[in-house]
């Protein structure tokens, strides 16, 4: 297998349907998050993760599980893990 574990933080959009002051408004954010995942493919739009995988015993091809799909905009920062 040639993909490459990384830890990325990024940030995950958050809603609020009540009322929110001003000043709750204001510093209204969204929430920062950190997944450890393999790096299926990343390109301008997307990064595409998995963090399991298995060996179709029928058809030999790999499959994949935990998969998330980041918009690359939403990336904090990426961190290749040895």
């Amino acid at each position: 297998m040639n993909y490459k574990k990384w830890k990325i933080i990024f940030y995950d959009p958050t809603g609020h349907t009540g009322w929110l002051s001003e000043d709750e408004l204001y510093n209204f954010e969204p929430e920062e998050c950190v997944i450890e995942a393999y790096v299926y493919s990343k390109d301008k739009k997307f990064v595409t993760t998995f963090a399991s995988y298995t060996t179709n015993k029928e058809t030999g091809e790999m499959e994949f599980g935990d998969a998330n799909v980041i918009p690359t905009a939403c990336v904090k920062s990426m961190r290749k893990i040895k």
